[in-house]
């Protein structure tokens, strides 16, 4: 049996350079997927890293903005009404910016980070733990990073919307303990995509090493560990 036979999961994200390794894996490990995107150009990219190796009944490609709460209600009511129930959400929408001192940030700069990073894995949550109560079963996995850990000169409204990351993932996972539901988060550093290659950076971390863990994570063999922010950072 695979790692994730049967489970429904929802993949926030899953267009995306990071995404697209996660729903690969996940579909691999044997899961039914339902991808959200709203970036139209990025699913010919999704559509040609997966091929023809999988049922379209496993995939559910929608574009749907999950900044917007009325859209996350759809969301999770049309995977619901597919495939029954939802297992498993994993918050993978995000974005980069930085490069100014606390001074020189505007508020609308040090907002704009806590709407791309952290309002999507609240809303998503609020709207999928509903689902996952019913069904006596869940795995939420989101996405932190090393700066939101250790904090970053010129990059704190980055640094501590993802800080909140973990915050927000420890409160979360105190909440649904006795729900069956298991709540953590990775900590990558830089991630080895192309659009990174085009800055200079020390540490290069493979996507498919972070599905990796992300699938362990969302696993019924990930039992104990709940509340935990799991740094990804490869070869420091």
């Amino acid at each position: 049996m695979e790692l994730l036979e049967g489970r429904v999961a929802i993949v926030t994200g899953g267009s995306g350079a990071l995404g697209r390794a996660v729903v690969e894996h996940f579909l691999i490990a044997g899961a039914k997927v339902a991808v959200p995107y709203i970036v139209d150009a990025e699913i010919p990219l999704l559509e040609q890293r997966l091929g023809n190796r999988f049922p379209s009944a496993q995939m559910l490609v929608r574009k749907y903005d999950v900044s917007v709460e009325e859209q996350i209600s759809k969301l999770v009511e049309e995977v619901v009404h597919t495939w029954g129930k939802i297992d498993i959400l994993v918050n993978l929408v995000g974005g980069f910016w930085g490069g100014k001192p606390v001074a020189e940030t505007t508020l609308a700069e040090w907002q704009a980070m806590f709407d791309l990073n952290l309002k999507p894995a609240f809303l998503c949550c609020r709207a999928a733990v509903g689902a996952m109560k019913r069904n006596g079963y869940g795995r939420i996995d989101s996405v932190s990073s090393r700066s939101g850990l250790t904090g970053a000169g010129d990059f704190a409204a980055y640094a501590v919307a993802k800080g909140a990351i973990k915050t927000f993932t420890a409160s979360l996972a105190e909440e649904v303990l006795g729900d069956n539901i298991v709540v953590n988060a990775i900590a990558p550093s830089t991630i080895d995509t192309e659009a990174n290659r085009k800055a200079k950076h020390e540490n290069w971390v493979k996507p498919e090493d972070i599905a990796r863990t992300i699938a362990y994570l969302c696993s019924e063999d990930c039992r104990v560990t709940s509340g935990a922010v799991v740094p990804v950072y490869g070869k420091a």
